[in-house]
């Protein structure tokens, strides 16, 4: 392990959010901040980004009809949050979205998630919320280190990492292996026609990552950094098992490449002056087949298509010391998506290249007194040019916290935030609108952090939504600004760690969802009321770890259409409530060098769905070892 080599805050651009000394920014004191440690990650045995965020209060995730993990925040859909790998966006130019499936938590240092009132340098978007993935960096890891797990269905997971540091430099590489033959079903579970067997069908998935990044000191005032991410994939999307009222489909992702490349810089002029910023380059390029039927060998249509996202974000910070950081950043983007769709029998292909440019001016002011309290304000000009002309708008952001006592703080915000409509809503052939315009959506939050002694901690958080002009698909299929729909409700978590040794945590998360204008449907679907956590941490003198994590997730409609006395209207379902029990334990057997460990997902085999006649995984044991040298 090397030494921990101190450096100025503000060339750490990975952040975006200006941090001075060891206290948090005012702008992360002011809102809803979850933060995810690698220890965090460790304890919980997860291997991929999914399977983490999911313990964190407000996050539901949930896995619908394309057979990739969807992570929602307060309401909003995964194509509202912004995702970030070291500050740099890395959301597909197509949809807005990103599969968090694909990130191993090898490469991963933390996870920071910014609910509410997040910052406007992260650009347009986020109205669910902003997930930025930190990674591990080379002066602060093993010089080799990696992990081999086995389960049923023919599951494999690996990895193999090396870092590797001096006093102006550092460096990680990392190669991660994952594949299955698909998951197990509840022994619960009674056959259909559609899915017979204890293994989910159509849901293999084979998946290889290198990762890499590196940054280098020129002088203690200038420093560049990059990092390159590649993957190679393809995975089945399990169908409908026949009892829902959609109809089943058969399709896969036969093969998925994907490549991020980043190039970061900063050079402080002054002590009160910086310059810093990074350039990036995401492009994934998907084969997406849909076969005739279940034995997935004649072909009904295929699709080829290429996201790629390319842009700059450079940042002028200015400190003022007492009185305050301001940040002004230039953010320019190039969303492009293309591609080739052929249906079977059919002479001729459609072919799509579409592109869409996306600027944004930001400035935000952090006033911190002596860790008493703290403001903060952003403001954001943003312009969408696409096809149909140039579409200008703005963001904003104003929050504040106090430390009413040594043991309390209290902090609100409020936001306006604003979605640009997405190359498939736009361009689409078969669902698209040229004339849709963009979503905006106003943020209200208050909570309270307290102390109640003995090491235990109380947060709770109160927001209002109201998102305006909601795009989502209507009756014939074509995206539509539909309407206005609001979201309220709570988050509230205690932590204890009185025992050293033990660490307990208590999460409750309430939301309530509806569309202000909508006849028909009131309450939205797919959006849990209730979603209730607990996560339990211990270890034992001989070294044995225990983490324990509970989910129960109630409250949950969807919606069908029906023709009542000859007229077609949508009736409301519920899903059964399901709980969901995790275990890992892990023992020590070489000191720190190698660690032995087995993990249980869905202890008590429980049959449950996420979204209609999907059903999900039955108990999985993995096995497994970490190592390092």
């Amino acid at each position: 392990m090397a030494d921990d080599i101190e450096r100025d805050p503000l060339l750490k651009i990975q952040e975006v959010i200006v941090v001075k000394g060891q206290s948090a920014s005012a702008v992360e004191s002011s809102m809803t901040h979850w933060s995810l440690s690698r220890a965090d990650i460790e304890a919980s045995g997860a291997k991929s980004l999914d399977k983490v965020l999911k313990n964190v209060p407000g996050i539901y995730v949930r896995v619908g009809g394309q057979g990739t993990p969807r992570v929602d925040i307060r309401g909003f859909k995964a194509r509202h949050v912004i995702y970030l790998i070291n500050g740099v966006p890395a959301n597909g130019a197509e949809d807005g979205q990103f599969d968090p499936s694909v990130v191993p938590t090898a490469l991963i240092e933390s996870i920071e998630v910014s609910v509410g009132p997040s910052s406007v340098l992260y650009g347009p978007g986020g109205a669910g919320g902003v997930i930025n993935i930190i990674t591990r960096e080379g002066d602060m890891e093993a010089n080799v280190s990696g992990n081999l797990e086995f389960s049923e269905n023919d599951t494999t997971n690996g990895n193999i990492n090396v870092a590797g540091s001096s006093s102006n430099w550092q460096g990680f590489m990392s190669y991660n292996h994952q594949e299955t033959d698909g998951f197990p079903m509840s022994s619960d579970y009674d056959d259909t026609d559609e899915q017979t067997g204890d293994t989910r069908l159509n849901a293999d998935k084979t998946l290889d990552n290198v990762y890499a990044q590196g940054s280098y000191f020129v002088s203690d005032d200038t420093m560049i950094t990059g990092n390159i991410d590649y993957n190679s994939a393809s995975w089945g999307k399990p169908s409908s098992d026949g009892t829902g009222s959609n109809k089943v489909k058969y399709e896969r992702v036969d093969d998925f490449d994907s490549l991020i490349l980043q190039l970061g810089f900063a050079h402080k002029f002054s002590p009160s002056l910086v310059f810093r910023g990074f350039g990036y380059h995401n492009e994934s390029k998907t084969l997406d087949v849909s076969y005739k039927s279940s034995d997935y060998e004649d072909i009904k249509s295929s699709e080829d298509s290429t996201s790629t996202v390319q842009g700059a974000n450079l940042q002028l910070v200015k400190d003022f010391f007492d009185y305050g950081i301001l940040t002004t950043s230039i953010i320019s983007e190039d969303q492009r998506w293309e591609s080739t769709s052929i249906t079977s029998g059919s002479d001729t292909s459609e072919q799509f290249d579409k592109d869409a440019w996306l600027h944004t001016l930001a400035a935000e002011y952090q006033y911190q007194s002596d860790d008493l309290y703290g403001i903060t304000l952003g403001l954001a000009a943003h312009n969408h040019q696409q096809d149909q002309g140039d579409d200008d708008n703005y963001s904003g952001q104003l929050s504040g916290y106090w430390n009413v006592a040594d043991s309390s703080k209290v902090h609100a915000g409020i936001a306006r935030k604003v979605r640009f409509p997405s190359l498939t809503n736009l361009y689409s052939q078969s669902s698209g609108n040229e004339s849709l315009s963009p979503e905006e959506s106003a943020h209200v939050e208050l909570g309270l952090k307290q102390d109640l002694g003995y090491q235990t901690e109380f947060d709770v958080t109160g927001f209002y939504t109201e998102a305006n002009d909601y795009i989502a698909k209507d009756d014939d299929s074509v995206y539509q600004n539909l309407g206005d729909y609001k979201f309220k409700g709570v988050d509230l978590s205690i932590k204890n760690q009185y025992f050293d040794d033990l660490l307990l945590t208590v999460s409750y998360s309430y939301l309530d969802s509806e569309a202000l204008d909508d006849d028909n449907i009131s309450e939205l679907e797919y959006r849990p009321k209730h979603q209730y956590r607990f996560q339990g941490q211990y270890q034992f003198d001989i070294g044995l770890k225990v983490n324990l994590d509970i989910e129960h997730i109630t409250d949950q409609t969807f919606y069908t259409s029906e023709k009542v006395s000859g007229v077609t209207v949508s009736v409301q379902n519920e899903l059964d409530s399901y709980t969901l029990i995790d275990l890992n334990l892990s023992q020590p057997i070489m000191g720190d060098n190698l660690a032995a460990y087995i993990r249980a997902t869905n202890l008590l085999d429980e049959n449950y769905y996420q979204s209609e006649a999907l059903p999900q995984a039955g108990r999985q044991v993995f096995v497994g070892i970490n190592w390092q040298l």
